[in-house]
């Protein structure tokens, strides 16, 4: 029998709800003070994940079914339909069939394909996709016949082509893993980037940062007590600074892990949200992606993080639980009477997740979104932490109205 608790969305909530209103106090600040009041400290860490973006950023399946191959067939860029699902799924099965037979050359594996030369799992193919720590080696061109020329091979001759170059096979670079698999990032999280013109990033939210925003808005104002003043993600999008500008909320950024991160910058005085991108961001072009990667980042901020969240309570939303600098420091903060809650889809966590959360015993807590996920979940926080006399409009109203407005033109 677990220690930990599962718990459904409404209890979730209903806790967070009691631990902020706790910690609710009204401004004291007058003139007869030099200063204004310190602000109070926030009692919750977040931590979000993938799922987290899920309906705005492609998730895993859809990365490697769909997202993967329309990546590679540059004629979308020529085009503003929407390619049929089975024709990505068809330049997908592709795309695995030449990395197999790329590794298959260099003594590798490869990743096991189901009869319609699609990935059995997923996850593990995200996993051995970056997982090429020297990618070169593995695309590395071997001279051979023209006929025999491979994929990646073809697709970056027929990408110069259309830019009205067309170098003959001798003089055309070899393809470069390490430039597709940052590239593949690219595509997925900062579409404006393609063409050359700086980066926009993508610019729909969904319900799950429209209502984290506008949480963190009301805590910002006092409509709230403190929720949440620090969010570590291992997204590389922007999405949470899109989030946090549409409600006019300043932020700052630490999104350079490879320069290691400073315990004393985490637990500084809170002001301003604090937005950490535990394996770098789409913006710096430095996200950290291959298991070597995130294992040498793991050693080297694993402490900063462990003594970050021992501060707090943390709450994890959409995180798969990598094994990352996120996941050596929860694992070793499992005597620091803090409380865990993670958020995730299934009913009952894996177990893997399963042994974090035991390790933490009475204080870790598993929380089934269900169908609802990520959004289904904010919106319930959101309804009960911020007192409907304080918002002016709905948030999902709001979303609407500030997209508009900054539509691209053209």
């Amino acid at each position: 029998m677990p220690d930990f608790e599962i718990l459904t969305p409404g209890e979730f909530v209903r806790r967070v709800g009691d631990a902020v209103s706790s910690k609710h106090r009204r401004s004291t600040y007058s003139s007869v003070q030099f200063a204004p009041t310190p602000v109070v400290p926030a009692p919750y860490a977040l931590i979000v994940g993938a799922g987290f973006s899920a309906g705005v950023v492609p998730l895993v399946k859809e990365l490697m079914y769909e997202t993967i191959g329309d990546y590679l067939f540059f004629d979308q860029d020529q085009s503003s339909m929407q390619r049929a699902s089975r024709d990505l799924r068809k330049h997908s099965a592709m795309v695995w069939s030449e990395i197999n037979a790329a590794a298959k050359r260099r003594g590798a594996s490869g990743v096991a394909l189901d009869g319609n030369g699609l990935p059995y799992d997923a996850g593990e193919a995200y996993r051995a996709l970056f997982e090429i720590d020297d990618a070169r080696v593995v695309f590395a061109r071997i001279p051979r016949p023209r006929s025999r020329s491979g994929l990646l091979e073809r697709m970056t001759r027929a990408r110069r082509a259309a830019r009205g170059e067309n170098p003959p096979i001798e003089e055309t670079p070899p393809v470069d893993g390490v430039e597709f698999v940052r590239g593949f990032l690219q595509y997925v999280v900062n579409p404006g980037s393609e063409h050359g013109h700086g980066s926009t990033g993508r610019t729909d939210l969904n319900d799950a940062h429209v209502f984290l925003a506008s949480i963190l808005e009301a805590q910002q104002t006092g409509a709230t007590g403190p929720f949440c003043r620090t969010i570590l993600t291992t997204n590389f999008d922007t999405l949470l600074q899109n989030a946090l500008q549409m409600v006019n909320l300043l932020y700052r950024v630490t999104d350079r892990p490879e320069t290691g991160f400073d315990a004393a910058d985490l637990l500084a005085e809170e002001a301003a949200i604090h937005l950490v991108y535990v394996h770098g961001s789409i913006l710096r072009h430095n996200p950290a992606s291959s298991v070597g990667e995130l294992s040498a980042l793991s050693h080297s901020n694993a402490d900063a993080l462990h003594k970050y969240l021992t501060s707090r309570d943390v709450i994890a939303i959409g995180y798969g639980g990598w094994e990352d600098g996120l996941m050596t420091a929860l694992k070793s903060c499992e005597n620091s009477n803090r409380l865990l809650y993670w958020c995730d889809i299934p009913p009952a966590p894996s177990d893997t997740l399963a042994g974090l959360l035991q390790s933490w015993g009475k204080n870790a807590n598993y929380v089934s979104l269900g169908a609802g996920g990520a959004d289904g979940l904010m919106e319930l926080l959101y309804r009960e932490l911020v007192p409907a006399t304080s918002a002016t409009r709905d948030p999902r109203d709001r979303e609407k109205a500030w997209r508009t407005l900054n539509r691209p033109i053209g």
